[in-house]
């Protein structure tokens, strides 16, 4: 059965429920949160735009993690009043998720977990294959708006990647960015490109809605398969000659989690940017 399980029912947990169901891709979503009544009311609500929204999707809301079991991707979202789930709390939910399941999928869907990322592959041993996170294709996908803009094209048509970490130490590859299959050099001349630069550099942190999409999109795509490319918060081990610490990398997932690493070849400048990236954090 098609299931993804959300812990944390406040606005980027709730949002990727509402994402899942509208899209009608997962059989079933489990809202997670202690504070059960506001969850099942979130949960009842969202259910009850199913037959608007033409999906069959069937939402439901629990209190304990163990209602995590049995579902194919894990979701690590916001608790209601507590904000993303992180620090201490975070680590214990992912340490009882592993010891339920450790085969289990589990991705960080908040921007500021990337410490509790780093904790569970450190101090868990978590295989980052199977825990890692969604934030980076909430930032990429600003990033193709961007360039949308200023090509004056669909940002469906744009095709770009990002490594470092977001919001502020993201190395974009340029050079290997295209537009509609054409090299980005060849379609936008060098003052948009300077433009699209500078507006980049000052992105901030996706909001709730950017994340709970790419947190949705990349869950569908563990579920059911994709020959897409992601974004994603990795542990490396060993692309770009670094090991244990994180970066944004292009994946490929499917069931089981990530399927394939797509490490691309730096320059040397690109190289140097993120080393510096990585080691800041």
């Amino acid at each position: 059965m098609r299931t993804v399980a959300v812990i944390g029912a406040g606005e980027l947990g709730a949002g990727i429920a509402r994402t899942l169901a509208t899209r009608g891709n997962i059989a079933e979503v489990r809202l997670i949160d202690s504070t059960i009544d506001v969850a099942t009311g979130k949960a009842l609500d969202i259910q009850q735009a199913g037959p608007i929204e033409g999906s069959a999707t069937k939402v439901a809301a629990a209190r304990e993690i163990a209602a995590a079991v049995g579902a194919d991707v894990v979701l690590l979202a916001d608790p209601l009043g507590s904000g993303e789930l992180q620090g201490d709390s975070g680590l214990a939910v992912v340490r009882q998720l592993a010891h339920i399941d450790g085969s289990t999928v589990i991705i960080g869907a908040g921007a500021g977990q990337d410490r509790l990322l780093q904790q569970g592959l450190a101090e868990l041993h978590l295989n980052r294959l199977r825990f890692f996170g969604s934030a980076p294709e909430a930032q990429v996908s600003a990033l193709r708006a961007l360039v949308a803009l200023e090509a004056d094209l669909s940002p469906s048509t744009v095709a770009l990647t990002a490594l470092g970490r977001i919001p502020d130490r993201f190395v974009v590859l340029w050079r290997d960015a295209t537009i509609a299959g054409r090299p980005l050099a060849r379609v936008l001349d060098a003052s948009q490109i300077s433009r699209i630069e500078r507006r980049a550099s000052l992105l901030r942190v996706p909001g709730p809605v950017t994340l709970a999409a790419a947190a949705a999109h990349l869950a569908e795509a563990v579920v059911n398969g994709s020959r897409k490319i992601f974004c994603c918060t990795v542990g490396l081990d060993g692309e770009f000659g670094v090991r244990h610490t994180l970066s944004s990398l292009p994946v490929v997932v499917g069931p089981g989690g990530i399927m394939h690493v797509v490490a691309p070849t730096l320059d040397g400048r690109e190289q140097t940017l993120l080393e510096n990236a990585v080691a800041a954090s």
